[in-house]
């Protein structure tokens, strides 16, 4: 009876011990969040307050984020290469997380990229006991909006505090195998033909709804046919002259569609200018990977039925899940050549004979013929 009773004793503490120590689906979307929330935190202290304040930091969230108090934490981070791909102390990873470390030289401080939304999607949690791992993307997006997606796996331990620590973190970008991203031209031609349709449905949009409303569809319009997102957009318009000339930026390019922006003066709309077709025609595309850029001529139209022809440069580049987006938008007026008789004076056949004048003034008049034909035989050359 003293066995069994001792024997039952043992196994409700060791059922409760095992429950204690369980991690849970909820601590592990919690521990992922304030991995990202403590991300952005030391990313913003840097661009607020400087590198020390965010040191500190940094300092503090491994202390509390990791499990470096237990050992050597399994650690690749998604830049790091080389002999110091792996940062299993804690040195190495606050070096990666904020650079400053001579015996880190390479790195620069992923923190510091100027963070500001961190997003988790993962595609399993994997729960035994003490330890939880998943795996997912994670995706970051910065101060300008442009998004850097990662492929990420992490192992959480919970320990004696009840606190979850990260003992295993691995992270690389995506693999991208040639074979699927592949542009192709009949991508390459739709993408266009969607900007065109684009143009005209801003257009339409602002003759009936308003300024307002056809604003609007600029910019859904420019978020989904332009890569701001990814970085800047090498998207030289047509009209844009000065120092204005380029527009690199997602507000440079909303203000040259649809004007309104102080910062723009010159703006005036070009996509409210009443297009209703458009026209390609392009006189080659070339296509390597995920990037294919074409040149020819776009022929626009508007409501009174008057014509507009471009010639034009586009780049686009096949993102993550194989949407087409404008890298690079070249547009110029076609060069006119000037007549051939706006000249002064043309070479041609040379005179069979020079009007008879005194010796003196046939002297100088032959001089200054030879001079002239001179001079225009030269210019053909």
């Amino acid at each position: 009876m003293t066995w069994w009773v001792l024997s039952l004793l043992l196994s409700v503490l060791i059922s409760c011990v095992a429950a204690q120590a369980s991690v849970s689906e909820a601590e592990v979307l919690a521990a992922q969040r304030s991995w990202g929330d403590a991300l952005v935190n030391i990313s913003t202290t840097y661009d607020q307050q400087g590198f020390p304040a965010a040191k500190l930091l940094a300092e503090r969230v491994i202390d509390e984020a990791y499990g470096y108090q237990y050992g050597p934490v399994l650690f690749k981070p998604t830049l790091a290469y080389g002999k110091q791909k792996f940062r299993t102390t804690r040195a190495g990873a606050l070096a990666y997380f904020v650079g400053g470390d001579p015996a880190f030289p390479n790195d620069n401080g992923f923190a510091f990229k100027h963070w500001r939304k961190v997003e988790m999607e993962n595609a399993a949690i994997f729960r035994d006991v003490s330890v939880a791992s998943s795996v997912g993307e994670v995706i970051l997006t910065d101060m300008d909006g442009v998004v850097t997606v990662v492929d990420k796996t992490w192992q959480f331990l919970k320990g004696a505090d009840e606190k979850l620590r990260i003992v295993g973190h691995h992270s690389s970008l995506p693999y991208l195998p040639d074979s699927t991203q592949t542009i192709k031209a009949s991508e390459v031609i739709a993408a266009q033909k969607a900007w065109g349709d684009a143009l005209v449905n801003i257009s339409v949009t602002y003759e009936q709804f308003g300024y307002a409303a056809a604003k609007a569809v600029a910019e859904q319009i420019i978020d989904a046919a332009y890569a701001y997102q990814y970085g800047p957009v090498l998207f030289k318009p047509t009209l844009a002259s000065g120092d204005q000339t380029f527009r690199t930026t997602r507000a440079g390019a909303l203000a040259y569609f649809v004007g309104g922006d102080p910062a723009f003066p010159g703006d005036t709309g070009f996509a409210l200018k009443g297009w209703r077709k458009v026209e390609i025609k392009n006189a080659a595309i070339f296509r390597d990977g995920n990037t294919g850029t074409t040149t020819g001529n776009v022929i626009l139209t508007d409501k009174t039925g008057a014509v507009t022809t471009v010639d034009k440069t586009w780049t686009f580049f096949k993102a993550k899940g194989g949407k087409l987006r404008i890298i690079a938008h070249h547009s110029s007026l076609p060069y006119a050549a000037r007549p051939s008789n706006s000249s002064a004076w043309q070479y041609g056949p040379m005179p069979s004979r020079i009007s008879a004048a005194p010796p003196g003034r046939c002297w100088s008049r032959a001089a200054v013929f030879v001079a002239v034909a001179l001079a225009a035989r030269g210019s053909k050359r």
